[in-house]
């Protein structure tokens, strides 16, 4: 195949750029302009189909701009801007939502550690006086001893508590009690690890707060981060129940008010039934909102979540199954709000 960069002019009847047909011939119908720009630019766009660390939710959406600059026959040097930029977000887009949910997370573990910090100064100060009073009011030798043996040993204890502090907050969602987003990031390509090697069943629930946007402007944020763990609980609970020897449950708070179960083995072939499960849980748990005194303001609330399965699909590329598992669950959800809310859509969906 000839350089790309001096296909502007090239003969048509030698023309080989387009596989069912004479490539430049086909632009010239479509009204592109004979400059290399545009017609690199579109070739370019046209190959990203066969790029395979790219998610079919990508695929398509550089799909549908090449359509869209085909049919507007807008080739006006801002359009070719805008066409570039737009490109560029269906490109990067993925990698720019995961960087901003890691300087969230990573905002928040620092509070979190500055707090144990602090908590631990006065402690730590503690220890220290004891041993160096020990020390200075000569006491006998085996006195001393003790002091300072047990003074290393409570130190000792302290580390290994706040060690396991750390690991609670680097995979624990503080408001729901569920798993974070980081540790449902490790554990889905755990599974997919596990899914590779062996095909063990692995299946993805995405799960969203119907209208949590009106609810939280409505009954204010105290009362939209109960719903929150409202969610959260469910999910433990159904976790708890559908969870098997075959196989494992792994709910997570995904960010937002969005929420993911990760379903591997068995278990991963009921994953509809799972996810339904939760939605009718939360469509009968009624709750009253309370005031800051306690006293009740409104009975019998409700809240609903709208839902989308996926199962993993052995036609996905290795390096892009993550994100095409977390796509169609996605996919599935915003057919389940489309359709109404408060109901489970399972992809692939039916066409049409």
């Amino acid at each position: 195949m000839r350089d790309v960069t001096s296909f502007g002019c090239c003969d048509r009847d030698s023309c080989d750029f387009f596989t069912e047909g004479r490539f430049c011939e086909a632009l010239d119908k479509a009204g592109v302009p004979r400059h290399q720009k545009w017609r690199t630019l579109i070739l370019y766009m046209r190959g990203l189909a066969d790029f395979s660390y790219l998610t079919e939710n990508q695929k398509a959406a550089v799909q549908d701009l090449l359509v869209s600059v085909l049919r507007d026959r807008d080739f006006s040097d801002r359009r070719f801007e805008e066409v570039l930029l737009r490109d560029r977000e269906i490109l990067v887009a993925p990698y720019e939502q995961r960087l901003r949910q890691a300087l969230s997370e990573a905002g928040t573990l620092v509070e979190d550690f500055r707090r144990l910090l602090q908590q631990r100064k006065g402690v730590v100060k503690g220890l220290e006086q004891a041993s160096v009073d020990a020390v200075l009011h000569g006491g006998d030798p085996e006195t001393i001893v003790s002091v300072l043996r047990n003074t290393f040993r409570e130190v000792e204890n302290l580390l290994h508590a706040d060690a396991s502090s750390m690991n609670e907050l680097l995979s624990r969602d503080f408001l729901t009690g569920i798993a974070n987003r980081r540790a449902f990031d490790g554990h889905l390509l755990q599974c997919i690890d596990d899914w590779n090697v062996m095909r063990r069943p692995l299946a993805l629930i995405m799960l969203d707060i119907d209208h949590f946007k009106t609810f939280n402007d409505v009954y204010g944020h105290r009362i939209g981060d109960q719903a929150l763990q409202t969610v959260g609980q469910a999910l433990a609970r159904v976790a708890t129940s559908a969870d098997d020897p075959a196989g494992s449950v792994f709910p997570a708070r995904y960010g937002g008010e969005e929420f993911a179960v990760v379903l591997a083995g068995a278990v991963a072939l009921r994953a509809a039934d799972v996810a339904e499960d939760v939605r009718a849980s939360l469509e009968r748990n009624l709750f009253s909102i309370r005031d800051g005194d306690g006293n009740v303001l409104q009975r019998d609330l409700s809240i609903t979540v709208s839902g989308g399965v996926a199962v993993i699909s052995p036609d996905w590329a290795p390096s892009t199954i993550r994100d095409n598992l977390v796509d169609a669950a996605d996919d599935a959800l915003y057919a389940a709000k489309d359709a109404g809310r408060n109901r489970i859509r399972v992809w692939p969906l039916p066409r049409g």
